[in-house]
């Protein structure tokens, strides 16, 4: 009877246990699912600016790498434009020399050496002096010329065993010549004793830079074919008529030593 009733105490005890277990359960839920209402505003908004903080950083450290690359690229393409006009100059350079050397080929005088004496630079005068004359078969009008083909001047004063030259620069100079490309023909002159220019040329002549200048012939003063330079820039005339075109010599006139003088006859 006692081991009855002490069963039947233990199960009792088991159940009152088993419904506190689910009491407190719930309580428990209830509890969380308030403090979960209570949270939830606040972590919606720290979590939402941790991703608006998150994203700004990140852009900005995108626009920093891109400024960064376009740089880079910016540097590189400076370093290949400039040694895209060393090569353009350097094939610029070849082509001339072979256009030169070419037109020299074809152009064969009959030339007497003769060594520069000395210059005379003033008042837009370019002479030079030679050491040979008369007794060479030196004559007045004879062309003056480098390397059988490159014009510099025409002989302008005759003695017995020397002789003056007056260079293309002169402001006294007149050379009836022709832009080989085109065939267009006028008139090349100096100008204020440094440089040349080429006057006379039509309007609708289509001339342009690195254009071949050479002496056309006309009027018998130079032999045809003597190259003068090569068109550096293009203008019309003051009262728009005509073309002018200055032109760059390839010859250094201060630095002359020996040139070559073409009895013209």
């Amino acid at each position: 009877m006692f081991k009855k009733k002490k069963n039947n105490s233990q199960i009792i005890l088991l159940i009152v246990g088993f419904i506190f277990l689910i009491f407190i359960s719930r309580e428990f839920k209830a509890v969380e699912s308030v403090a979960n209402l209570a949270v939830r505003p606040f972590a919606s908004f720290f979590s939402g600016a941790g991703d608006w903080f998150g994203d700004r950083i990140s852009f900005f450290s995108n626009i920093k790498e891109t400024k960064i690359e376009n740089d880079k690229l910016a540097n590189e393409n400076l370093k290949f434009r400039f040694k895209l006009s060393q090569l353009k100059e350097i094939e610029n350079e070849n082509k001339t020399l072979r256009e030169e050397l070419e037109l020299n080929k074809k152009v064969k005088f009959q030339t007497e050496a003769t060594l520069v004496l000395g210059q005379n630079l003033s008042q837009n005068r370019r002479i030079i002096y030679l050491d040979k004359g008369e007794k060479n078969g030196f004559s007045e009008g004879d062309s003056v010329v480098l390397s059988d083909g490159i014009l510099i001047g025409k002989i302008t004063k005759v003695y017995p065993t020397s002789a003056e030259a007056e260079l293309i620069l002169d402001k006294n100079t007149r050379i009836n010549a022709e832009i080989q490309e085109i065939g267009i023909k006028g008139i090349v002159q100096g100008e204020y004793g440094t440089s040349v220019i080429m006057g006379m040329i039509p309007q609708s002549a289509e001339v342009k830079e690195n254009q071949t200048v050479i002496t056309s012939g006309l009027g018998g003063e130079f032999p045809r074919g003597l190259l003068i330079g090569r068109i550096k820039e293009v203008e019309m005339t003051i009262d728009r008529l005509f073309q002018q075109a200055s032109i760059e010599s390839p010859v250094e006139f201060r630095d002359l030593r020996m040139v070559w003088v073409i009895n013209n006859k």
